[in-house]
């Protein structure tokens, strides 16, 4: 048994634009609606919302019928975390707020096993279909796909070095917290917060690795995509719940 190719990876080194949407709400079932909408990836997020291992995992189940490749997003970049997600299945990984190499380089090394890394070596999780795929221990590094979070000034200074490591594949702008921890709290759209964003783009470019960013307003999305972005999540399980049963609402003339 081989272990299923990782078309986001291919793609996105391959220069396409990759749509995706991002999971909040913590449940399987909603992320498995949102798998089958079409998109090319879905963001289960494990930092922003009431997410554990227990269920992430039941979300990677959730979805691994259908033809879309989930990210998990760690709340931090613990190497036992990134251990215990990656055994469960996530081989696509997002790590938030990366602000230099060496702690870039940490995190390469806590997903790779031996002697790249310091990836704990277990001889039978989900990850290897439960001892099935023989050679994955030597190849799994290959269908492993690693956005690392710019989010602030120190990272911003470093993306270039950041983006220039093996194994360091996206860098992915934190809109959010980008814009906050730069003084503009609440408005990426800031000219100051837009020329940081369009430097992590450049800085990606540079070391031929996509970039990557969260725009739920489309045309935030469509200037990203212009600019260079490939890895671009254009709404929310959790904002198209609200917005759409605020919206049937008000068609009643409910507030």
């Amino acid at each position: 048994m081989q272990e299923k190719h990782n078309s986001l990876k291919q793609n996105a080194m391959d220069g396409q634009v990759q749509i995706g949407i991002w999971c909040s709400l913590g449940s399987a079932m909603t992320t498995e609606i949102v798998a089958g909408s079409g998109c090319d990836w879905l963001l289960i997020d494990g930092e922003h919302s009431p997410n554990d291992l227990l269920s992430i995992t039941a979300q990677l189940q959730a979805v691994g019928g259908y033809p879309v490749e989930p990210v998990v997003r760690l709340p931090s970049d613990d190497s036992d975390l990134i251990k215990q997600h990656m055994d469960a299945g996530a081989r696509n990984l997002m790590i938030p707020n990366v602000r230099n190499v060496a702690q870039a380089k940490r995190i390469i090394a806590a997903t790779r096993y031996a002697p790249e890394g310091v990836r704990g070596y277990s001889v039978g999780h989900r990850a290897n279909n439960f001892g099935r795929i023989k050679d994955y221990h030597a190849n799994a590094h290959k269908n492993q796909l690693l956005f690392l979070q710019i989010e602030c000034a120190e990272g911003l200074k470093n993306a270039a070095d950041i983006a220039a490591l093996d194994g360091a594949d996206v860098l992915f702008v934190g809109p959010g917290d980008l814009s906050t921890n730069l003084g503009a709290m609440g408005n990426p759209n800031a000219e100051h917060v837009q020329q940081a964003i369009r430097q992590v783009i450049a800085a990606a470019a540079k070391s031929g690795k996509p970039t990557g960013i969260l725009a739920p307003v489309k045309a935030d999305a469509d200037r990203y995509i212009e600019a260079g972005c490939k890895l671009v999540a254009v709404g929310a399980d959790l904002g198209l719940l609200a917005r759409g049963s605020d919206a049937l609402m008000t068609s009643f003339g409910k507030a």
